[in-house]
């Protein structure tokens, strides 16, 4: 594989609409790429421990997660496609405070090239969340997701620092998806 880019967002940031729109363009350019949506390879696991959806398995114990988290790495570094493009969250709201998305021996794993956070205004965020009728998602301040942002931001960096890899934020704007993954193309270099 030559490029391992980690693309994370808030819930409700339309990052999953975003990368649908990437996975397009990349399969139109006859490009090689194989795509891992980071929590279904870890939920995949953790319905062996009876655990029904994301929200459920974000509950459980802290080494539980910690243990998902790195099945599911090594499974996704065994691709052997051009491009690997892991959707995720940089960062996980848990009952007992932030779990990192991509900690250390995560990123180890892994070796990302690109890092890549897609946001949008905390408002719309809102908006989005609240609009989404297929999660059972806490109903929390826009200034708590101004928080997540801020957060977010601070983990994508940390996780640059330790793997060298190129740290970029993509701003999902309102009714603009299609602009939002060409750029995010266009950042990965494959334009």
């Amino acid at each position: 594989m030559s490029k391992l880019a980690i693309v994370g967002g808030l819930a409700g940031v339309g990052k999953t609409t975003v990368l649908d729109i990437v996975y397009r363009k990349l399969g139109e350019k006859g490009i090689s790429f194989q795509q891992f949506v980071y929590g279904s390879v870890m939920l995949a696991e953790a319905e062996k421990l009876g655990i029904r959806d994301r929200d459920m398995m974000r509950k459980l114990p802290y080494e539980k997660q910690v243990e998902l988290q790195r099945i599911a790495a090594e499974a996704i570094r065994k691709s052997k496609a051009d491009v690997v493009i892991v959707d995720t969250h940089f960062q996980i709201p848990t009952p007992y405070g932030y779990l990192p998305g991509i900690p250390i021996y995560i990123a180890q794993i892994l070796a990302p090239t690109h890092l890549f956070l897609i946001t949008a205004p905390a408002e719309i965020i809102l908006k989005r969340r609240m609009s989404d009728p297929t999660r059972k998602r806490e109903i929390v301040s826009v200034d708590e997701i101004e928080k997540e942002l801020e957060y977010a931001r601070m983990y994508m960096v940390a996780v640059s620092e330790l793997t060298g890899a190129v740290a970029s934020e993509v701003v999902n704007e309102e009714g603009k998806p299609e602009s939002a993954a060409e750029e995010l193309i266009k950042r990965l270099g494959l334009e």
